[in-house]
């Protein structure tokens, strides 16, 4: 595979009722330097004036009639920049706003021997939101603070890959319509043999904001889907059903012992409690029930 520069690069945002951030967004990807071939964009059936914000925005924008989910719309944004002859597409979330070098550190990591794809980590930008800073610090969107050079999948908030690896593997499965996408993905290029670099100076800032019955169902979720993604593809590398259980079993009793003992935050021990549970319920689901709806 030959160096991708920075104009074969194409940006692709998934978008589902995001109007009110699309100015930031845009801003951020408008500034990026060196800048992207194109920004692509999906509005997967939005009524909230999304595919009208993009348009104004001046960004190419595939419009879904109605909602198909997150594996779709990142089919039709990579299926887009194969047909305006991109080489690799950066898919960024459009909670996520890029720093301005973003780009500049994806080519030089395409550039590698044999890489299908690269991405780095989603870090939280909390603002003091004590929910926000939960999930910083106990439900990280990342691979861990160490470069992998063979990454068993990539975040979705932040990952570009290839356009023809993506083709060889058939892109995205649409099931998984909100989590899950991702980890499945990957799993499948290594299956392929398709190598994967993870890089934690790849960086996006999340602006999500959460309440905590929030937080609870897309923990549930994204241990769902995620289980879901690894008994699909047994032989894709990186942990297995079990490990994943027990991690979160971990997981269950640091959180909240953390926020009593250090914090001594009973608030925050209570959503621990009820995130890590409600990750370990989905595990299970995942696990027992393994096809994706």
């Amino acid at each position: 595979m030959r160096r991708v520069d920075p104009s074969s690069i194409a940006i692709g945002v998934p978008c589902y009722r995001e109007a009110a951030r699309v100015p930031d967004l845009v801003a951020a990807l408008r500034g990026l330097d060196p800048a992207p071939g194109a920004l692509l964009a999906v509005d997967d059936g939005s009524n909230d004036g999304t595919a009208e914000a993009l348009r104004e925005a001046d960004v190419d924008v595939v419009v879904h009639d109605d909602n198909q989910g997150l594996g779709a719309a990142r089919n039709t944004l990579w299926r887009r920049a194969e047909e305006l002859g991109f080489q690799a597409v950066a898919f960024i979330d459009a909670d996520c706003i890029v720093p301005i070098d973003y780009l500049r550190k994806v080519s030089e990591l395409l550039a590698g021997e044999g890489v299908a794809g690269v991405g780095g980590r989603n870090e939280e930008r909390s603002e003091g939101n004590w929910i926000d800073e939960w999930r910083g610090r106990f439900w990280p969107q990342d691979l861990g603070p160490a470069p992998r050079m063979n990454a068993p999948w990539l975040v979705g908030a932040c990952a570009t890959y290839r356009v023809a690896a993506l083709k060889h593997v058939g892109g995205f499965n649409p099931l998984f319509r909100t989590n899950g996408e991702d980890v499945d993905v990957g799993r499948r290029f290594s299956q392929h043999g398709l190598r994967l670099v993870y890089d934690p100076d790849v960086v996006v800032f999340h602006e999500r904001r959460d309440r905590p019955e929030e937080l609870v169902a897309m923990c549930y979720r994204h241990c769902r889907d995620g289980m879901r993604a690894t008994v699909a593809t047994p032989g894709g590398g990186g942990a297995g059903p079990r490990s994943l259980v027990l991690g979160m079993a971990r997981k269950a009793v640091r959180a909240p012992a953390a926020a009593l003992v250090k914090r001594k935050d009973p608030k925050e021990a209570a959503l621990g409690v009820a995130a890590c549970g409600a990750g370990l319920a989905g595990y299970v689901v995942g696990w027992a029930k393994p096809r994706p709806r």
